[in-house]
């Protein structure tokens, strides 16, 4: 097919580099879908619950057995109620909660974050490989092979570009997706201040 056989010649022209470029390229949108579908489901479901917490001075936000649970019903699921007092040891055990479930929340951004600021380095990477076999042939031939040089200049023109073209829009979903996690964090905070101030005795009786 014309596409196949013109992806494949690009690729060529590039050289090793933009092999790298493209694996790591399919693994940061792979993440990215990941953590956006995650996210908007967090996001979503945290809206719900925080609405259910102020109309509703009993309810308390339950699991859910699929992925679509939002984060003050996890950090709910996870508190040893045999332990509560009184509201300060509610706001104490949801805090500690809270600073352990934050890696499962960002889950792979960090790591999105790093490929992000890898791919232009790997662009540099293939502009500097092709231009030391553009020096080469210099070396071995002098000016006279045009089209050799032609081709490392290509390759480092190319794996740069593409470095950046693939980088830009992983660096801007990313900000996105962090922009957006910050807000399901705000929301489960206005969630863990509402369940602060219920009275925790009748807490106790619905666990």
């Amino acid at each position: 097919m014309p596409i196949t056989a013109d992806f494949l010649d690009l690729m060529a022209r590039g050289g090793p580099v933009m092999w790298v470029i493209f694996v790591v390229a399919w693994v940061a949108i792979i993440m990215l879908i990941e953590r956006a579908l995650r996210v908007n489901s967090w996001h979503r479901q945290a809206l719900k619950d925080q609405q259910a917490l102020e109309d509703d001075k009993t309810h308390l936000p339950e699991k859910s057995s699929t992925q679509n649970t939002s984060p003050i019903a996890l950090l709910i699921s996870r508190l040893e109620w045999q332990e509560i007092k009184h509201n300060d040891d509610l706001a104490q055990q949801l805090n500690i909660q809270l600073a352990e479930l934050m890696p499962k929340l960002e889950g792979t951004l960090p790591t999105i974050a790093i490929i992000g600021s890898l791919l232009p380095m790997l662009g540099l990477l293939g502009t500097v490989t092709g231009m030391i076999e553009v020096f080469e042939v210099i070396a071995l031939q002098g000016t006279g092979e045009p089209q050799e040089m032609a081709h490392g200049i290509s390759q480092a023109l190319l794996t740069t570009a593409s470095g950046l073209i693939i980088a830009i829009p992983v660096i801007f979903f990313h900000h996105l997706l962090v922009r957006q996690l910050r807000h399901v964090l705000a929301i489960t905070e206005q969630s863990m201040h509402a369940v602060y101030s219920k009275d925790i005795s009748i807490l106790k009786e619905k666990q």
